[in-house]
């Protein structure tokens, strides 16, 4: 089986998947504002569905409401309680903003990355659903090539090598994980970094395809090798709850057209 096998939080607590290599990494978010004060969005991967519905007064978040459909870990669903901290702060077209207002480390990392992008959405007054598609297929030899599409258009692309951009030119060179988001924040801007830290952020998703969570069977978030507080289930006091949940898993290599079906209105209201 050839397969890129880096180092991740996974690699201590499940075997190896020998079907990797023949499938595809895919993570769907959507986005739309419904009027002009409500942002409303979507996020579907294996592990994850999410959905959030934002309001605003033009310049500031007035109410959070979020809705945890599926997640890894049983306590994941909770988080949906600490994103309402995010009542106060500024639209902004930077996601990263949002950190001066709120810790992402006591959310859910997905969850607070969606309402980021929710709110980058509504700071850029587009009224009309904007769909961003992302698809990694298992990586072969080390290799992959990554790809963001934005309502269906390819708006970046990267040739990835072990774990290490290789193309295009402009991010040649940069490792994904491990200080991508401090080179990206200094040197892009715009939707040109929304872009690349979307993208990022489903390369690392990815990286658990490797192995076989269904084998590994449910067991305690505090026998894995997280660093503690790095997210909301894995905060003191939630991860001594937490078990994963293989079951949620979702492989859509092959049925991109099943994602985001439990979505009836994107969010609750």
């Amino acid at each position: 089986m050839s397969m890129d096998v880096r180092e991740t939080e996974f690699a201590d607590m499940a075997p190896l998947d020998p079907n990797y290599g023949s499938g595809c990494y895919r993570r769907v978010v959507l986005l739309d504002a419904p009027d002009a004060r409500t942002v409303v969005a979507a996020l579907e991967d294996d592990p994850h569905a999410f959905s959030i519905r934002i309001g605003h007064d033009g310049l500031r978040v007035t109410s959070v409401n979020a809705h945890a459909e599926r997640h890894p870990l049983s306590t994941c669903s909770g988080a949906v309680r600490p994103i309402v901290a995010l009542v106060g702060a500024s639209l902004s077209q930077a996601s990263l903003e949002l950190k001066r207002h709120a810790d992402p480390r006591a959310n859910c990392t997905h969850l607070f990355d969606l309402a980021g992008w929710a709110i980058a959405h509504a700071a850029r007054g587009a009224g009309g659903p904007r769909r961003y598609e992302i698809s990694i297929p298992d990586a072969v030899e080390g290799r992959t090539e990554a790809v963001l599409l934005r309502d269906g258009s390819e708006v970046l692309r990267w040739t990835i090598e072990h774990g290490r951009i290789s193309a295009p030119v402009r991010f040649a060179g940069q490792q994904v994980l491990g200080g991508f988001t401090r080179w990206a924040s200094a040197t892009l801007e715009g939707e040109e970094l929304e872009h690349a830290l979307m993208l990022a952020r489903g390369y690392f998703v990815s990286l658990a395809r490797i192995y076989d969570m269904v084998a590994a069977g449910s067991h305690p978030a505090a026998d894995h090798p997280m660093p503690a507080g790095s997210c909301y289930s894995y905060s003191p006091g939630v991860v001594e709850e937490a078990w994963s949940l293989p079951a949620n898993r979702r492989d859509f290599s092959a049925t991109p057209e099943l994602m985001l079906r439990w979505v009836d209105a994107l969010a609750p209201g």
